[in-house]
């Protein structure tokens, strides 16, 4: 009571929340005891309907209650319910013609005489199947609207994985496209590259590199196209070196720092992780302090794939997809590894800006390379 009076708003909830209930039961009672009362002429006195509906609406959600415990277990639900059954029948049928005894001796609540026992016990058994009877159909009809709202959910959860879906393979097409601008024919391109490397080699060794640095990345870029969503670590690796080997053509002194472990050479990922991470350095690191190289490192240790980057931040802020690089790669390991694979990024104490990314080798693509493959990396 004194909860009620702090919060009024109990009880109008439980009204609201159970307003299909006491309306059923009010319909109920009043067809019953009104109409049955009107058409038969024989009323009741107030207080014997108050309890006798107490103890009937209790039967009803006590079977309820039962039914949902015996069907927790569907292989022996075949013989608790029988066994429950019986045991509702007898408990309703001894308990409720006990209550008449009582209110007739001590009450006025009852004011007819009392029928023979065999007649009083037959009309208890069939008010209880009656109650009974119609709580096993609001079992089923609450299992079926559970079920409805159930199949509702997953068929939601579904849909929201198809567009999570959409709009992975959407990211990855972009990821792409922002690292191959333009589609064009791969081996006209190749042919063009190799043509221009061997003229440039003779009379510039340096931009003779930037042709061959350049092929190579461009060909990989094609080549992830039809890879079925996994790279080789290790190639990407390899072109990431040939990136930073780029930039320290185009850009000159600039120190960072890649190391990999020795046994990625197998491990698949999905494309364009470390790419992202190194290109998300030249534009938002400042790479020119020699006493604070920024760092990639690639390894595995304790089960897990680790990909570890630190780098001091410009302290011009790049406006140029500033973020998106790391939203695009958190997303794309969420999509492909799900709790298998964590991300975390931000500034540590010392002013570094850092990012840790580590997934489950189980989780992970392992494939044995081919021999054309291992020599083409290592070469």
């Amino acid at each position: 009571m004194d909860r009620l009076k702090q919060n009024p708003n109990i009880f109008y909830n439980w009204v609201y929340r159970y307003r299909v209930h006491l309306i059923a039961w009010a319909s109920f009672i009043f067809w019953e005891s009104i109409i049955v009362g009107l058409i038969s002429g024989i009323f009741g006195k107030l207080g014997n309907y108050v309890i006798h509906y107490i103890v009937n609406i209790c039967l009803f959600y006590f079977h309820v209650w039962l039914l949902e415990k015996a069907t927790s277990s569907p292989r022996h639900a075949i013989y608790k319910i029988p066994l429950f059954v019986i045991f509702e029948l007898a408990l309703y049928v001894g308990f409720v013609f006990y209550l008449d005894v009582f209110l007739r001796k001590y009450t006025n609540f009852i004011s007819i005489a009392p029928p023979p026992i065999e007649t009083r016990l037959l009309t208890l058994l069939w008010r209880s199947s009656f109650f009974l009877l119609f709580s096993t159909g609001y079992y089923f009809l609450k299992q079926f609207i559970s079920e409805k709202t159930e199949r509702s959910r997953i068929e939601k959860q579904r849909f929201q994985m198809l567009l999570e879906k959409e709009k992975m393979e959407k990211e990855l097409a972009m990821s792409k496209n922002a690292f191959m601008k333009a589609q064009i024919n791969p081996h006209l391109l190749f042919n063009t590259f190799e043509f221009v490397h061997q003229k440039l080699s003779v009379h510039s060794p340096d931009d003779a590199k930037v042709m061959l640095y350049l092929s190579d990345m461009m060909r990989f870029a094609a080549n992830t196209q039809h890879n079925e969503g996994f790279v080789y670590l290790s190639e990407e690796i390899s072109q990431c070196e040939n990136l930073i080997a780029l930039h320290h053509i185009t850009q000159g002194a600039i120190y960072i720092e890649l190391a990999s472990g020795p046994d990625l050479d197998e491990i698949k990922l999905i494309p364009l992780v470390l790419l992202t991470i190194l290109e998300n350095m030249f534009k938002h690191g400042n790479l020119h302090d020699v006493e604070n190289k920024a760092t990639i490192a690639v390894y595995t240790f304790d089960g897990k794939l680790h990909i570890e980057s630190r780098n001091l931040p410009r302290l011009i802020k790049s406006k140029v997809g500033f973020g998106s690089g790391m939203d695009n790669i958190s997303n794309r390991l969420k999509y492909a590894y799900h709790q298998n694979a964590e991300m975390t990024a931000g500034i540590d104490e010392e002013g570094f800006y850092t990012l840790n990314i580590s997934i489950a080798l189980h989780a992970l693509s392992i494939t044995p390379l081919t021999k054309k493959a291992e020599h083409k990396i290592h070469a």
